[in-house]
């Protein structure tokens, strides 16, 4: 650098910072309150006034917070010019709202280099200030626990008293960090006199649930609004209105945390309960067939990702498909009411007596402050047969009980005899005639069982038959494969597997316990999934047909065991 370019550079630098200090000593700040003393809940407003050209962000009211509430600030500039002589000055207003009674001091305020100077405010009880007329209006609060537990709910009441008409407002939450607030039911609007005075108040309750224990203080809420001022002169048909900012006393609680001696899962409760409800008719339940039962947890003061699981337990012959849990929270007279749903599919794969073990869901009573049990009691369900399988229906065993029927006959026939000289003579004929033509039917129809039964152990038509029903099963089957039709596939299923089994009494879960099959069983159990699932999601049936063709294929259980007999006269 040529030393001829240093004296301008040092010029330059004294010419800046004396317009520095000259524009600092032009910018004069003051700082003032619009009441003083004021009431511990009582809004004010602090006016920082800098003349002078400043940034409109200089301003931080942030320290203020320790000791007061503070509310919204304003800023406005404004520029005057008298005589060619331009000055501008920039005001922020702060509403602030003291936290508690005292002295209290709002320090200086640095804009730009200058100060204001220190405010010392009086904050005085509410009572000690009341005029005779009482207050236009004020703010209550309360809770209706000092001390809960962890996650339990505190419910917190706020009442706003207007003794004056308002014209608009808003009122915001109470605060407390570490909880869960929401507001619970809807605004009550009545009128109350107090201290001789009536006002009309909206009240408005919320549930707090803690989430950490220790003892804390629940900031009361802030109402923003404005109210008509009677006392000052309106226009027209335009009223008059006067700001107003009041916040609510602050509560103190005390949060315990879950006792040392509970290891369940914590839920804190006034009430807990436990329902379930059957689907269908529930005084027969049939084997195979679906029964869907649904169980509802239901606690009072709590959030639903508050509850727990329902752990059930089913006994082994017998095939679940549970559902997703359905949970909501629900309001009912200023207390939350949670609840959890869950649905699951039950298919019995035998007759007889099903035994559901009972439920049991630990919780917390917060009134009696032990641990208790919400119970389903154990339930025992009467299955019944299948009435779907197909069942033989020759009536061979009545024909045999009405043969003794003929034996009975001859003394009959000997008491007409005895007594023909006492009835007539062509009563004598019809009955004879009549009992001979009952003879020659008994005679044709005992012929005809004969030879029914006869052809019944013919072994070739045997084979015959049940080939052909063997072939319309596996039609049947085949074609609601193809269409993955799912419903008609469960239909034919456990026909042809029983046909395959050579039982066709058999039903679905004998024939895949006879076939013993782990790749047959689970598609199965898919394709059972697909139909009883809330959720259904479309059935393929490519791998089960692919498996039942191998099977067809390799033929029926009674022929596979033919095959694997060894010869009873081995060649030597």
């Amino acid at each position: 650098m040529s030393k001829s370019k240093m004296p301008k550079i040092i010029v330059c630098i004294v010419v800046f910072m004396v317009s520095t200090m000259l524009r600092a000593q032009s910018i004069e700040v003051s700082a003032s309150v619009d009441k003083n003393p004021v009431m511990v809940d009582e809004s004010f407003i602090l006016s920082v006034v800098a003349n002078g050209e400043v940034d409109r962000d200089a301003f931080d009211s942030s320290f203020l917070m320790k000791d007061f509430v503070v509310g919204r600030t304003s800023v406005s500039s404004q520029t005057k010019m008298i005589n060619f002589d331009t000055t501008r000055s920039t005001t922020w207003s702060t509403v602030l709202i003291p936290k508690n009674k005292g002295r209290f001091t709002i320090p200086a305020f640095n804009i730009e280099g200058s100060q204001t100077k220190p405010i010392e405010v009086l904050v005085i009880p509410v009572t000690a200030n009341a005029s005779e007329n009482g207050r236009d209006l004020f703010i209550t609060t309360d809770v209706d626990v000092e001390q809960a537990y962890l996650a339990q709910q505190i419910r917190y009441t706020v009442k706003l008293h207007l003794g004056k008409d308002l014209q608009r407002g808003s009122l915001s939450s109470p605060t407390l960090e570490n909880a869960d607030i929401r507001q619970i039911g809807k605004d009550k609007e009545y009128n109350e006199v107090v201290d001789g005075r009536r006002y009309r108040i909206i009240e408005r309750s919320f549930a707090i649930i803690a989430q950490q224990s220790g003892t804390y203080t629940i900031e009361g809420p802030l109402f923003e609004g404005e109210v008509i001022d009677n006392s000052r002169q309106s226009f027209g048909f335009f009223n008059r209105s006067k700001a107003v900012n009041r916040v609510g006393p602050s509560q103190s609680i005390t949060v315990l945390p879950i006792p040392s001696n509970y290891d369940q899962h914590w839920l804190p409760s006034a009430f807990v309960q436990l329902d379930d409800e059957w689907q269908g008719n529930t005084r027969e339940f049939i084997a195979g067939e679906p029964i869907t039962r649904t169980i509802t947890l239901t606690a009072i003061g709590v959030v639903e990702e508050q509850l727990p699981k329902i752990t059930s337990a089913y006994p082994y012959s017998v095939k679940t498909y549970p559902d997703q849990a359905e949970t909501t929270t629900v309001e009912k007279d200023d207390t939350l009411i949670a609840q959890r749903k869950e649905s699951i599919a039950i298919i019995p794969s035998q007759a007889g007596e099903l035994i559901i073990p009972e439920v049991r869901i630990p919780w917390f009573n917060t009134i009696t402050k032990k641990t208790e049990y919400a119970v389903l009691a154990e339930k025992t369900l009467q299955i019944l047969p299948a009435t779907t399988q197909p069942t033989t229906a020759i009536p061979i065993s009545p024909s045999i009980q009405t043969a003794p029927q003929i034996t009975p006959q001859a003394p009959v026939q000997s008491a007409l005899t005895n007594q023909t000289n006492d009835v007539p003579q062509y009563w004598i004929w019809l009955t004879a005639s009549v009992l001979l033509l009952w003879i020659m039917t008994l005679a044709m129809w005992w012929r005809h069982v004969s030879i029914i039964k006869s052809s019944s152990k013919q072994p070739n038509n045997s084979v015959v038959r049940h080939t052909q029903s063997e072939q319309i099963l596996w039609k049947n089957l085949e074609k609601a494969l193809n269409q993955n039709a799912s419903l008609d596939t469960q239909k034919y299923l456990p026909l042809w597997l029983g046909s395959y089994i050579n039982d066709k009494n058999a039903t679905l879960e004998q024939s895949l316990k006879v076939i013993n099959d782990t790749h047959l069983s689970d598609a199965v159990n898919s394709l059972l999934a697909s139909r009883y699932a809330k959720n259904r999601s479309e059935w393929q049936s490519k791998e089960l047909q692919q498996i039942l063709r191998k099977m067809r294929k390799k033929g029926s259980i009674e022929q596979q065991t033919k095959r694997n007999l060894s010869p009873l006269y081995p060649a030597t």
